[in-house]
């Protein structure tokens, strides 16, 4: 377990881990490459199906029931049914989003083909959080290198995994950075989960055609047994011989077997047609054909497969998910993980540290600079792709023509956690309802796009996402401030836009590549100086000062009162460094702006400026009631107004950063 490390041994094997790193990141383009047509998508947002509430001693939290679904609908709707794209094993949907090597997944494929796309994180996998109240306890053993590598790559006869194969693999390192805890598939209680869900989705978005890939292949059996009208077709991708008990395929319900040339599929699925890829011309693959290096070869029978289910009568009528702009045009999209650091364990070495990064490149670059994304406090990257179908700032960003980069901080989301890897101070702590839904700067707010209180159906698509925040930011810091240093490497010069809790990120990566952060804007950054965790005065690790600072203890601090005729009501005291004050040098003239909204949740807004400036930074409080923008609280990112909202913030990143 994590427990038998201490802080400074995770620490000390995350340094190794990234001078390991430096040719490798080296070697990478600056920015993803397109690999096929410009991607012309009229909606896309996310979900989660079946969000159930539990009571228990603290409160009422989420009970880890819920399932993801991210979604794409071209502009061109080509084919009548909707495709649901389910990942296996332990494993999440960005299996189907990219390829280790970077290149479209076979979402992307699809909606290149005019297909409406369904992206499944199947409960306790990826987006919906592995949750113990109901998943189970976690597994005893992480997923390893060398697990990865021998169950998908040097398999006999497989030619086109993208590397090299085994554990030291930069592409098994990236696929193995994905996988995570899962429920036991067989299980009664697994498979009653999925059957629900899938006819939950089905029920919101219609008629559809499964493609599952490995243990997946139960959820599109189980959603036919509950739906047989609403599933067109199932198409299983290497799955488990036979059915699950209880389930069954309805007569008249398509089924075709997926099998490569390295294939262990042994039968029991008697009314399938068998798609055998060799027979087809697509040889040398393995398990994992939708990410190995002919992946848009090897989707060409299945999508032949697809195209011949033709429906009776009209088409399908498309379901009107939104009334807002949820379209973007984009040159191309996918996703990567970054500060992937080795830990030995007695079993294999297992991944620890990794941050998930999602990007979009819009068919029209029209900024220098792309935008990093980095959401606050327990949440993941969903708090900036909207919520309940209405656009969020990544769709603002894109469509205002800029590449778009949105993190998954080490332990939330899609950068999965297992107590091996990252011990206790990252374990699941769901919040409860009842602190969040009566603060007024959460979800009691004028503009708050939902009724509020327990119940309201907004509120739990967030709380679907959270986990709580950890108890460890020196450690949290640490993991985050690898990966995000790798990502700038990777992509060049960018702006950070960041949210609560995540704001210690943009300090931290300006500080560590000097240059490369063009400008930070800082949407309530959570605490205040040399208070709690930050203890190197807006961060929990060290900065670089100038004169430098060895110790915390070396800072000589005064305290500041409040601003008592402030119309904010953060106006507590607060400490700033005795003059003359230490400067952080790497931040010098960089264009810093503090966003904050009528309430001034998160860090005291003078507090945190005051720092700043004496710090030596070009910081400016942007205070949205000085802009008539009124009602919002610390989650604007999400509320009725976030348009409004995001135009002062395009306005001021472009007085700061001319395109």
């Amino acid at each position: 377990m994590a427990d038998d490390l201490t802080r400074r041994d995770l620490g000390a094997l995350a340094a190794a881990a990234l001078v390991a790193k430096t040719a490798r990141v080296a070697a990478q383009t600056r920015a993803p490459q397109p690999d096929g047509p410009m991607l012309d998508i009229a909606e896309w947002s996310h979900f989660f199906v079946g969000v159930e509430r539990a009571v228990v001693a603290r409160g009422t939290i989420v009970n880890g029931a819920q399932m993801y679904v991210e979604y794409q609908i071209p502009r061109a709707v080509q084919h009548p049914y909707a495709i649901v794209l389910v990942h296996g094993g332990g494993s999440q949907g960005t299996d189907w989003m990219s390829t280790p090597d970077g290149r479209r997944g076979w979402a992307s494929l699809l909606v290149e083909q005019g297909f409406k796309v369904y992206i499944v994180d199947r409960p306790g996998q990826g987006r919906p959080p592995y949750h113990p109240y109901l998943n189970g306890y976690f597994e005893p053993q992480a997923w390893t290198f060398e697990r990865a590598a021998s169950e998908f790559t040097g398999l006999p006869n497989q030619t086109q995994w993208p590397g090299p194969g085994g554990a030291g693999d930069p592409m098994v390192e990236q696929y193995a950075a994905g996988l995570g805890p899962a429920m036991p598939a067989n299980s009664p209680q697994t498979l009653a989960v999925w059957r629900t869900r899938a006819a939950m989705l089905l029920d919101r978005i219609g008629p559809a055609v499964f493609v599952t890939h490995g243990n997946s292949a139960p959820m599109a059996y189980l959603a036919a047994g509950e739906r047989p009208s609403m599933v067109k077709g199932i198409v299983a991708i290497e799955p488990p011989s036979g059915l699950p008990r209880g389930s069954n395929i309805p007569a008249g319900v398509p089924v075709a077997v997926v099998t490569s040339e390295s294939s262990s599929y042994s039968g029991g699925l008697a009314s399938a047609e068998r798609i055998h890829l060799p027979e087809r011309g697509v040889r040398g693959n393995g398990p994992l054909v939708m990410i190995e290096k002919n992946n848009r070869e090897a989707l060409k029978p299945v999508v032949d497969w697809i195209a011949a289910l033709k429906p009776p009568g009209a088409p399908a009528a498309e379901p009107n998910h939104n009334t807002e702009s949820t379209a973007v045009r984009l040159a191309g999209q996918g996703c990567f993980w970054v500060g992937v650091q080795r830990k030995k364990m007695p079993y294999g070495t297992i991944p620890f540290g990794q941050m998930f990064v999602q990007y979009m490149v819009p068919a029209e670059q029209k900024h220098p600079y792309p935008v990093v994304l980095v959401h606050g406090g327990g949440g993941q990257g969903t708090h900036m792709m909207g919520i309940g179908g209405r656009p969020g700032w990544v769709h603002y960003f894109v469509q205002s023509g800029y590449a778009t980069y949105w993190l998954d901080r080490p332990g939330f989301g899609r950068s999965p956690y297992h107590p091996d890897a990252l011990g206790p101070s990252h374990l699941r702590n769901f919040n409860a309802y009842e602190g969040l839904v009566d603060a007024n700067v959460v979800f009691a707010t004028a503009q708050w796009p939902g009724p509020g209180g327990i119940g309201d159906p907004l509120i739990d698509q967030f709380m679907a996402a959270e986990v709580g925040r950890v108890a460890d930011e020196v450690l949290h810091s640490e993991l985050a401030i690898q990966g995000a240093v790798e990502l700038l490497d990777r992509i060049g010069p960018a702006i950070v836009v960041a949210h609560a809790f995540g704001g210690f990120l943009g300090w931290l990566m300006a500080d560590r590549r000097p240059g490369m952060v063009k400008a930070i804007l800082a949407m309530e950054p959570n605490g205040n100086p040399f208070a709690d965790a930050f203890r190197w005065g807006l961060t929990a690790i060290p900065m670089t000062y100038d004169p430098p600072v060895s110790d915390p203890s070396q800072f000589k601090l005064v305290d500041k009162p409040g601003a008592p005729d402030s119309p904010l009501p953060v106006v507590r005291s607060y400490k700033l460094q005795a003059e003359p004050a230490r400067k952080w040098k790497n931040l010098a003239g960089m264009p810093v702006g503090w966003l904050t909204t009528e309430f001034g949740a998160g860090g005291n807004p003078f507090a945190q400026v005051d720092f700043l400036k004496q710090a030596g930074c070009s910081v400016e409080m942007i205070r949205l009631r000085d802009y008539g923008i009124l009602g919002n609280g610390n989650l604007m990112l999400m509320e009725k107004n976030n348009h409004e909202i995001f135009a002062v913030i395009r306005d001021w990143l472009e007085k700061k950063l001319p395109a």
